[in-house]
């Protein structure tokens, strides 16, 4: 019995270590966390504001009716639509910065879901799709739209781009169309039957070039792509100019044409019937 107690002592005490060592690891973990958390905000703090004219597009009109939820995503709703876009800003750039453009798309037909990221920073929540989308659907239902209906667009620009473009790969049946502005697909959606829109300013010294050119081989082919004439990186969105852009040729509010026009214009190619991998998917212009 004497024996029996001293191996109960013996185990216990040899526990003793062990519980110090994982609750050093723990501490050890947390502290890592905060640090990382606190790293993060730091970087995200120094973001782009949206521009006075971003505000403006906030507001409803007789053809659409713009709507910011709880979450932070602005709605885009037309009379009529005609497709539907989910749309991820760029990194450390405010949501509201793309209102310009997205209220240009909804008069075209388009309605739009302007996802606003935490920290400003898509790459923290590259799945928003699965929330932002059921909201857009919600609002169209609340018009008497039958959303299921409508062919879908995911996209966005630049690091919001990548990132819904790195959440379609996953998704590719639920989409019909992706849009990346000033950016580039990393996964290989090369063998799927989605319509790829790539556009960029002729000016973009923002964008990497190189990676770019080699990503172009992660797409289905008949992709379209468009060059904006005198076009910048920033001028996506309306916050000014982007440090390392190049200088702009033409106005902002002529490349948000631009860009809303060709957009609205690819919509209107996609339709509701899956086209087969050998047909390379419907585009405006092969490459």
């Amino acid at each position: 019995m004497k024996g029996s107690g001293k191996d109960k002592a013996e185990k216990k005490a040899s526990k003793k270590p062990r519980r110090r060592i994982l609750r050093s690891i723990l501490i050890v973990l947390a502290a890592v966390a905060v640090a990382l958390a606190l790293g993060i905000h730091i970087y995200a703090s120094g973001y782009y504001h949206a521009e006075p004219e971003a505000q403006e597009a906030l507001a409803s009109t007789t053809d659409v009716t713009v709507t910011t939820l709880d979450s932070g995503d602005v709605l885009f709703v037309p009379k009529n639509a005609d497709a539907a876009f989910v749309f991820y800003p760029g990194g450390k750039v405010e949501a509201t910065a793309y209102a310009p453009l997205l209220a240009r798309l909804a008069d075209r037909g388009v309605a739009c879901v302007l996802v606003k990221m935490p920290e400003n920073l898509a790459v923290l929540a590259p799945n928003a799709a699965d929330y932002a989308r059921p909201e857009l659907e919600e609002a169209l239902s609340d018009t008497g739209e039958d959303s299921s209906a409508l062919p879908w667009l995911i996209g966005g620009h630049s690091l919001g781009g990548a990132m819904a473009g790195s959440y379609v790969a996953g998704h590719e049946e639920s989409y019909r169309g992706l849009v990346l502005l000033g950016a580039y697909e990393t996964s290989d959606i090369s063998s799927s039957s989605l319509s790829v829109l790539l556009m960029y300013g002729e000016h973009d010294g923002v964008l990497n070039r190189t990676k770019y050119e080699e990503c172009l081989k992660n797409l289905p082919s008949g992709y379209t792509e468009l060059i904006i004439p005198g076009g910048i990186h920033s001028y996506f969105g309306s916050y000014g100019l982007q440090e390392g852009d190049g200088t702009p040729e033409i106005t902002n509010a002529e490349q948000l044409d631009f860009a809303a026009s060709a957009i609205a214009d690819f919509a209107g190619t996609l339709s509701l019937t899956l086209p087969t991998a050998e047909a390379g998917g419907f585009s405006l212009r092969r490459r």
